[in-house]
């Protein structure tokens, strides 16, 4: 259970400066748009102009060969104006689809602020973890009460009945980390089975109590069991995202070291709480990207866009995976909801183990709407496979 809150803290985001990051982002595709725009008019500006100069030098006679000259000089002089233009939109595509890349994965780390989800959860979580505490349940209590009263009786008679209480005594103790389902489950239920068995007239109390806390036992051991299959899942998580972690400082790391950003402004950035800081760093990474695209499209690196689509898509990468992560906890969630539909009746299970069962299930309720609330999965993955204009 440790390492599932250690996993909510580590993956939770809240997306609380998503209105700042969507604002530099749309101004990013705005100005990116408004460029493109002005390209496209300039080339149909300029077919415009071809189609209409080579409409001209085919209406002219082989007499003119001085305006024909001219005419096939214009021409060629607005196909050398078409190839720059042509040339001019992917590098605007790029120069925008680096700034976007940068923003967006700085945004991921800087959306890692687990304080509400967790403390919208950390009360199920506790909850949960303690469920199989025995020591929680009057149903136990009741019983163990009345067994130690009649062991006292019995101690040292009987080698079996000492091993039963060793078993007894080690689920009773609530500072044990032992899970109880598989066979720590199936020796306890079978030794106070076989106490029962045992008890005489005298033994009402300890008769009438034992029936109860059996079905206990299986309630909670029933449960424990195909609950392991959920937990079992959320360490899988765990250890993708530690590993997409991993990747994503990594990541930050080399675009730092590429658009020469100064890393102190950077760390500062993650800690800061104003939207003016955040705006301020925002931009000033904008203005160092562009610099030094600006500085590569001017110097001998051939490469430079390439360069940039390599980032673009390891950042692009990242976000669909998490995506693809944050999808699969609300899927585990809502798996534990079936779970405790599924031990909520009360003819089949303890009536006090479906009582708490009901309450976990409101607090999941809890969990689950804020998961929902500030995860989005599906749409997540959908924007960052849109993120970019193609080249």
């Amino acid at each position: 259970m440790q390492k599932l809150l250690s996993l909510l803290l580590f993956c939770t985001i809240t997306f609380t400066a998503q209105a700042q990051d969507d604002t530099i982002s749309e101004q990013i595709k705005t100005e990116r748009d408004v460029e493109l725009n002005k390209l496209q008019k300039e080339l149909n500006n300029n077919q415009f102009k071809i189609t209409n100069l080579t409409e001209q030098l085919s209406q002219i006679s082989g007499k003119q060969y001085g305006r024909k000259l001219d005419l096939q000089e214009q021409i060629q002089k607005e196909l050398d104006n078409r190839i720059k233009i042509l040339e001019e939109s992917p590098k605007v595509k790029i120069k925008s689809n680096g700034q976007l890349a940068f923003t967006e994965l700085i945004k991921i780390q800087k959306d890692i602020q687990p304080a509400k989800l967790y403390l919208s959860s950390n009360g199920f979580y506790t909850k949960l973890g303690k469920f199989d505490n025995l020591q929680g349940y009057s149903e136990f209590t009741a019983w163990k009460s009345e067994y130690d009263k009649w062991y006292v009786k019995k101690k040292g008679d009987n080698a079996t009945l000492d091993f039963i209480n060793r078993t007894v005594s080690l689920i009773s103790d609530s500072t044990n980390d032992i899970p109880l389902f598989g066979s720590i489950s199936q020796s306890v239920t079978s030794g106070i089975t076989l106490i029962l068995s045992q008890l005489k007239g005298r033994d009402k109390d300890l008769i009438e109590k034992t029936p109860r806390v059996l079905m206990l036992l299986n309630s909670i051991g029933q449960f424990e069991s195909e609950k392991s299959i959920l937990d079992n899942e959320w360490k899988t998580i765990d250890s993708e995202l530690k590993e997409l972690q991993s990747e994503y400082e990594a990541l930050v790391d080399k675009q730092i070291a590429f658009y020469n950003i100064d890393r102190t402004k950077y760390k500062t950035f993650l800690t800061a709480t104003l939207d003016s800081d955040i705006d301020a760093f925002k931009l000033y990474s904008r203005d160092k990207i562009l610099l030094k695209l600006n500085t590569l499209e001017n110097g001998n690196n051939q490469n430079w866009m390439g360069n940039v689509e390599t980032y673009m898509y390891q950042v692009q990468s990242i976000r669909i995976r998490f995506g693809e992560l944050t999808g699969r906890m609300l899927n585990n969630i809502e798996k534990y909801e079936k779970l405790f539909v599924k031990f909520s009746n009360e003819d089949n299970f303890s009536k006090e183990f479906v009582k708490r069962a009901k309450e976990l299930r409101e607090d999941l309720k809890l969990v689950k709407e804020n998961f929902i609330l500030q995860f989005k999965p599906t749409k997540y993955i959908e924007d960052s496979a849109v993120m970019y204009i193609k080249r």
